[in-house]
């Protein structure tokens, strides 16, 4: 508090020289359309394992797609889930397009990312896949059922 009273009495007594007049700034760019906005969003595939568990534990109408082959599915799978495998999914794909969000997943996230890129050509925008696949889930925690 003493500083700030000196700085004061100091520039009452002696005023600090006029600063070099700056140059203009560049105007702001402005904000990207809406259109671009969703692009961006939409243009997203991955969907952290993190995110997916909290958006399923609190409730949210997401939909999960296991687009393995059936042994795995039989295996191993996230409740709930509904099972496409991704060698059908060129011919099948219909049965998910009215669906509200898709989330692909596979063991590891390489088939859903086919997934849900095909699903997305398909005219399905709100498609992604699962990040890490199955493994990521496990490996948080996520609920798991099945023969293994």
């Amino acid at each position: 508090m003493l500083r700030r009273i000196a700085r004061r009495l100091l520039h009452r007594v002696r005023p600090e020289p006029a600063a070099a007049p700056r140059p203009a700034a560049a105007p702001a760019e402005p904000p990207p359309p809406a259109e671009e906005l969703d692009a961006a969003r939409l243009a997203r595939l991955d969907a952290g394992a993190q995110e997916v568990f909290e958006r399923v534990d609190t409730g949210e109408p997401v939909s999960l797609l296991d687009v393995r082959g059936p042994e795995e599915h039989a295996a191993r799978r996230i409740p709930g889930s509904l099972h496409i495998p991704l060698d059908e999914l060129e011919r099948r794909w219909t049965e998910v397009r009215e669906l509200d969000e898709v989330i692909c997943y596979s063991d590891t996230g390489e088939r859903s990312r086919r997934a849900a890129t095909l699903l997305r050509e398909k005219g399905v925008f709100q498609a992604t896949s699962l990040e890490g696949g199955l493994a990521a889930w496990a490996e948080l925690g996520g609920p798991l059922e099945g023969e293994g």
